[in-house]
Parts: C-alpha cells; sequence; structure tokens
C-alpha cells in the first residue's frame, strides 16, 4: 500500500501525504466561497498527483460536510487530452481509491463517479475527455464547483496536452451556489512555453482580490524520502518493511525510467518526467535538430555599424522576419541575430508598421539620425550609415509591371522600406541542410557561428528548440521530412521565423559551399615520434 497507511477507520484509507502534497491539499481544502483558487501541483511521474488531486477534494467535501452538508456532493470536472488517456490514468487511479477501501460507485459507464466517507457521497466526478466533441459541448453549459485539469502540456507524443480553451469554459461553469470554487491543475513539468504558466503570470499581474494562484513543484524522489520517514515512525516490523519495499519499489521505477529515457537519446523527456525540469517538449523530429539553446542563445548583442543589416522573410497571411547581421570579414565569420516575429492574421503592410519599423528604431538601426543613447553610450547625436539587404520567399518577389497576389509582398517591401527583395531557394533541401550546418558548424576561433540575442527572439528560439518539427507516426516511427508537413504539424507561428531564417542562411552560407571548404582543407601534419626515443 505505497500511499496510505496501514490504520483504517471504518474501512476507510488513511491517506498520508507527502509535505509537498500536504501544503496543496490543504490550500484546496480551505478559503472562502466568494474565492477562486488557482492551484497548480506539478512533478514528475509516480511522485502521487492524481492522488493528491483526489484527496484534495475529499479533504474539501468532508469539511463542508460539517457545515454545511446540503451543499455535497462537489461536483467535479475531470477533464483531459482524450478518454483513452484518461480512462487509463485518472480513472483507474480513482478505482484504486475503491481497492483500498474507499466507498465509490461508478454511473454512467464509467464516466461518472460518486465518492465519499459516509452515505451521502461527498464527490461527483464527470469525466471529460476533449477528443469527443460531446465532452467539449456537455462542458459548456455545466455547472460545478470546480475543474481538475489533468496533464495540460503534451507529453512527447503520447498526449496531445489540453488546450487553454478548456481552462477559459471551465472557469465559466463554476456555478455550484455556496461552495468554494477551484481550479487544480495537476501536471508534469511542462514546457516552458506551456500556455497553463503564462496565465499563471497573467493571473498574477491582475492582482485580483478575488482570485489566488499558486503553484507547487514536487521535488523529485520525495515521494521515495516520504515513505522511509513513514517507516522510521511505523510502530511494527512489518509496517516499517512495507514502506520500505515502497519506497524501495519507487526508486527503482524512476532509474527505470531515466535509463530508458536516455537509452533513447530522449534527455529532454528524462528530464520533465523524471527529474521535474520545466524545459522544451519535443513532439515529432525537430526540424533544427543541431540547435542548442546554451549555445547559441546569448543575453544581448549590439549591432555592428561595419556591417549591413540583414532582413530576412517569409510570407503568406501570417508574415514572419527576422533581423540579423552577418559578422567578420566579408561577413563570414557567422550570423547574430537581433530580433524575429512573426505577427498572425495580418497584412504584411501592418506587420511592418507595427513591429519591424519599431524594433529597427528601439536597436538603433533605422536609417536617421538618432541620439546615441541608443547604443547605450550616451553623448550627443551621430549618423549611422546603415545598409541593407533584404532576402526571402521567392514568392514575395516583386518585379517591375506584375501585380499577381503572389507578388505583391515584394512590392509592399519596396514601397516601405525602399528594398529589393532578393529570392531565397525554392528548394526546401537546400534550406533545411543550410539551417542544420550553421548551428552545427563552429564560429571564429571557436565561437558560435550563429548567436541568438534572446531578448528579442523567444519565439524563434521555441521554434528552433523543437516547436518547428516534422510530425512522427508514433507506431512505426515514420518521420515526414518535408517543409509541407513541417508547417502542418508546427502551424504558422512556430513555422515562419525559422523558415525566414533558413531561406537567408541559404543564401549566406550554403551548406554545399561549407562542406566543400571543409573537405578540401589540407589534414594537419603532425610529426609523429617513435616509441623508442624517450
Amino acid at each position: 500500500m505505497p500511499d496510505f497507511a496501514a490504520t483504517r477507520t471504518q474501512d476507510t484509507p488513511s491517506y498520508v501525504p507527502s509535505p509537498t502534497v500536504e501544503d496543496f491539499i490543504l490550500s484546496v481544502r480551505n478559503g472562502t466561497p466568494d474565492e477562486l483558487r488557482v492551484l497548480i501541483l506539478q512533478g514528475s511521474r509516480g511522485e502521487g498527483k492524481t492522488t493528491a488531486g483526489a484527496a484534495a477534494f475529499l479533504s474539501l467535501a468532508e469539511r463542508l460536510s460539517k457545515v454545511t452538508p446540503e451543499l455535497l456532493p462537489l461536483r467535479i470536472a475531470v477533464i483531459r487530452d482524450s478518454w483513452v488517456n484518461l480512462s487509463r490514468t485518472t480513472v483507474e487511479s480513482l478505482r484504486d481509491f475503491g481497492r483500498k477501501g474507499m466507498a465509490i460507485e461508478w454511473r454512467d459507464s464509467g464516466r461518472q463517479a460518486l465518492m465519499g466517507f459516509t452515505d451521502t457521497p461527498l464527490v461527483h466526478y464527470h469525466f471529460f475527455g476533449l477528443d469527443r466533441p460531446a465532452d467539449a459541448d456537455k462542458l459548456q453549459g455545466f455547472e460545478c464547483s470546480a475543474i481538475w485539469l489533468e496533464e495540460v502540456a503534451p507529453a512527447a507524443d503520447l498526449s496531445a496536452g489540453i488546450p487553454a480553451e478548456a481552462f477559459g469554459l471551465g472557469v465559466t461553469s463554476l456555478r455550484q451556489r455556496g461552495v468554494p470554487k477551484r481550479v487544480v491543475v495537476t501536471m508534469n513539468p511542462p514546457d516552458q512555453d506551456a500556455w497553463i504558466l503564462h496565465v499563471e503570470e497573467l493571473l498574477d499581474e491582475m492582482d485580483l482580490g478575488s482570485v489566488r494562484v499558486r503553484r507547487w513543484a514536487i521535488p523529485p524522489g520525495e515521494k521515495e524520502r516520504h515513505f522511509r520517514y513513514l517507516a522510521s515512525l511505523s510502530r511494527t516490523e512489518a509496517e516499517a518493511q512495507g514502506w520500505t519495499q515502497a519506497a524501495d519499489e519507487f526508486k527503482a521505477y524512476r532509474d527505470w525510467c531515466d535509463a530508458a529515457l536516455t537509452a533513447i537519446g530522449r534527455r529532454d523527456l528524462a528530464g520533465r518526467l523524471v527529474g521535474g525540469e520545466v524545459g522544451e517538449i519535443r513532439v515529432g523530429e525537430p526540424v533544427a535538430s543541431t540547435f542548442v539553446r546554451a549555445l547559441h542563445v546569448v543575453d544581448e548583442l549590439e549591432p555592428m555599424g561595419s556591417q549591413p543589416i540583414v532582413r530576412l522573410w517569409d510570407g503568406g497571411g501570417c508574415p514572419s522576419c527576422v533581423i540579423g547581421q552577418a559578422v567578420g570579414e566579408n561577413g563570414r565569420a557567422g550570423f547574430n541575430v537581433l530580433a524575429s516575429h512573426t505577427m498572425l492574421n495580418t497584412p504584411l503592410d501592418q506587420f511592418i508598421r507595427e513591429w519591424v519599423l519599431p524594433t529597427m528604431s528601439d536597436r538603433g538601426i533605422m536609417p536617421v539620425q538618432g541620439p546615441r543613447g541608443a547604443y547605450g553610450t550616451g553623448g550627443a547625436p551621430r549618423r549611422r550609415a546603415w545598409t541593407y539587404r533584404d532576402i526571402g520567399d521567392p514568392s514575395m518577389v516583386w518585379e517591375g509591371g506584375t501585380v499577381k497576389a503572389e507578388n505583391t509582398s515584394g512590392r509592399v517591401i519596396q514601397e516601405t522600406l525602399a528594398a529589393a527583395l532578393e529570392p531565397g531557394p525554392v528548394d526546401w533541401d537546400s534550406r533545411r541542410e543550410a539551417l542544420l550546418s550553421a548551428f552545427h558548424r563552429p564560429g571564429h576561433e571557436r565561437a558560435r557561428f550563429v548567436a541568438i540575442d534572446k531578448r528579442d527572439n523567444a519565439l524563434l528560439i521555441q521554434a528552433l528548440a523543437g516547436r518547428f518539427r516534422y510530425p512522427k507516426d508514433l507506431a512505426p516511427g515514420r518521420i515526414t521530412m518535408t517543409v509541407q508537413a513541417a508547417k502542418r504539424a508546427s502551424g504558422p507561428k512556430f513555422s515562419g521565423v525559422p523558415d525566414a531564417l533558413a531561406y537567408g542562411l541559404a543564401m549566406l552560407y550554403p551548406a554545399a559551399e561549407w562542406v566543400r571548404q571543409t573537405l578540401l582543407r589540407p589534414v594537419p601534419k603532425v610529426r609523429r615520434r617513435s616509441w623508442l626515443v624517450s
């Protein structure tokens, strides 16, 4: 019995939570009806997050049963990305409560569950798997006291995660009168760009007196340490052995998971699912597999007056632009990315007015006189003689009198920026290989060849770290490595800026040319000494 102590009262399991989980349960239990609490429990696999969620709702209901029993049972909407995942995980964990002595009644073919310590149910669970449109429709008109979101972030091809809309619709369903309102999230550590983290930040920034937000991160291995602590408190040898065995089994489980994920080259998953780290989620195969955040992202980069400003473009209804500079003699030593952005469902001229020009002004690279303070040096105004080069999607190129719709983007660039757009390569192989080789090749004197300023490139960094990806069929492991497949899998938000960068890198630093120069480079001669010479 790894999650419950041996002592039972009236056939009811006595739950002994770990320290972090206990604090989480108390926050769910306490509070008044006029306050909404958004409570997030994060931890690696097996640490007891689902058990903690169920125990927390039972604790809240038990408290209410002593003062306002007429409000019970609590109606809880339990939401996960699919019914299959929900039935195999959350529902099975609740069934485990029943196997350990909890009174539980299943209804509607297992899509509802009543749970409680007494004859009157304390909690009424309603399960929603969002792969079924009917479940999503039911959620819109549902009235409950709490929503429970299980695993909002995807788990690398194993699940798709829960969309942010489920959070919004769920909050509008919190209409059960007289009971404290709760949004409970139990999850593995998500991607650092996961919507739940942004919701947490935004709600905190709004500083609403009626909304409280808190997140707990269970330290990896806390469950094992907790079991060993319970073993030390045991009154009998048999009880101590039971807790010690549970601790040993959980430690072995963590070791197996870490070894298996490492063996298949998925340290990103091992860090999240075993190490409890917020990091990148790689769903599918990253297009820019040679990109390394720790190597290629720097705190800040400043424009250098000796080199042209290069603007790289990808068109369509969601225009993208990467602003950078080639560095070194003749620009052959590498490429600095100063800023980049994609604006969804926006005309190109509006994108240029609202992002490109303001960003160039902020970075001090506009072709106008400006204060030296723009470069952080202070002093008298001066003029920078910037030159510019624009490279992008060939379909955007505008030729003189051409008025075809696909060519109007180049005309907008010419009229708004007084620039002529150079066409990048049409074939995907040239762009893909340039992208891979640029992040693989060394820079001058062991420096990075491509450096990205983290201040103005959040979207590009996320895309390169794995959000710009090829789709992968999980069963046969087949990867579809076409640009069309990558753009469909990644969406315009995460495909635009890396593709714009690829157009420029393919023109500035063709992979074939770098490989040719590398192969023709003479091998340094090493004078070998005989082992007989002392």
